[in-house]
């Protein structure tokens, strides 16, 4: 299953507070003394904001809440997803029809047979909006739009860096109560797989979701809106634009290498308008295809594989199981 994190729109207006699972804070300015009477409470990453007029925010990574650590480097399929709803029913009482999205993130992470950063160090642009590096020190990489974030990053090293701050002190309790309490560190040692790219879209504003039929979590559990989920991720991902490293230069022409070194400068793109940016994509895309070993072909075909194994373990679940379950 893509889904990540969420956000949304508790509508219920008679949701109790879970103050059983969680405390709910009141922040205090510590100069004035005055609050502005917002509930805050967080449960396994799961943060529900109650502000004065009633209104409820819940937000976080459903991926995160069904392995109950920060971690979400392995695979999460659609009946890990459905469990993790049905937690989130029975534990905070938030019933999935009432759940009105206003952001969500989509992503898939994918073993490469090279180091991502390879693909990373040369990323050029998406659509036509460049990349940008807005995490220091780390291989993490987006493009923004107005209603949406492509994101890309080197998962394993992003999970190898918290490693590092992890102590033994640090556990978890697994929804198997057979295992009892287990080390984090353990945790993600045994399931983070080297070379982990992850590719993601986080949507800002939910009308392309919306016209979709995406408005509530439960929504999202129906087949349909799954298949478009995945082709959503091929789609977008098609558009990200890179220098391929392996690019053979030794059998082009002069005039295409100089070309090439434009081709795999981002500044070079950022001046080109509309016409001659999609004139030039197509000859980049020739010139790549033509002297690489296709590696952008080789990841859409990684990303597809996940897609269709995460989708087999799938098979036999349909939302009416998933209506079963909440009844």
């Amino acid at each position: 299953m893509p889904i990540d994190f969420v956000k949304f729109h508790y509508t219920d207006k008679n949701y109790m507070l879970p103050m059983d699972r969680t405390d709910f804070i009141i922040s205090v300015n510590n100069e004035t003394g005055e609050t502005d009477n917002k509930k805050v409470g967080e449960y396994f990453g799961i943060q529900i904001i109650k502000y004065p007029s009633d209104r409820i925010i819940v937000k976080g990574s459903i991926h995160k809440f069904f392995n109950r650590m920060d971690f979400n480097g392995n695979d999460f399929d659609m009946k890990n997803f459905s469990s993790a709803l049905h937690d989130l029913e029975i534990e905070l009482g938030l019933n999935p029809q009432y759940c009105r999205l206003e952001n969500i993130e989509i992503g898939v992470n994918i073993q490469l047979p090279f180091d991502p950063n390879k693909i990373l160090q040369n990323l050029l642009f998406h659509r036509s909006v460049e990349f940008n590096k807005t995490i220091s020190g780390s291989f993490y990489y987006q493009s923004a739009k107005r209603d949406y974030i492509i994101k890309i990053y080197n998962k394993t090293v992003q999970y190898e860096k918290k490693l590092k701050k992890y102590t033994h002190n640090q556990i978890f309790i697994t929804i198997d109560k057979n295992k009892g309490v287990i080390s984090s560190k353990n945790i993600i040692n045994k399931q983070l797989l080297p070379n982990t790219l992850r590719f993601e879209i986080k949507f800002l504003k939910m009308n392309i979701l919306n016209n979709l039929g995406v408005v509530s979590l439960s929504d999202l559990i129906k087949p349909e809106i799954v298949n478009q989920f995945q082709m959503l991720l091929l789609k977008e991902f098609k558009e990200v634009y890179f220098y391929d490293y392996t690019t053979d230069e030794t059998k082009m022409r002069k005039t295409e290498i100089n070309r090439l070194k434009d081709y795999r400068n981002p500044n070079y793109w950022i001046n080109l308008n509309k016409k001659d940016k999609y004139y030039h994509k197509n000859k980049f895309q020739e010139m790549t295809l033509k002297y690489s070993q296709n590696v952008k072909g080789q990841i859409l075909e990684l990303i597809q594989q996940k897609i269709e194994k995460l989708g087999e373990k799938s098979l036999d679940f349909s939302f009416n199981n998933f209506c079963e379950i909440e009844n």
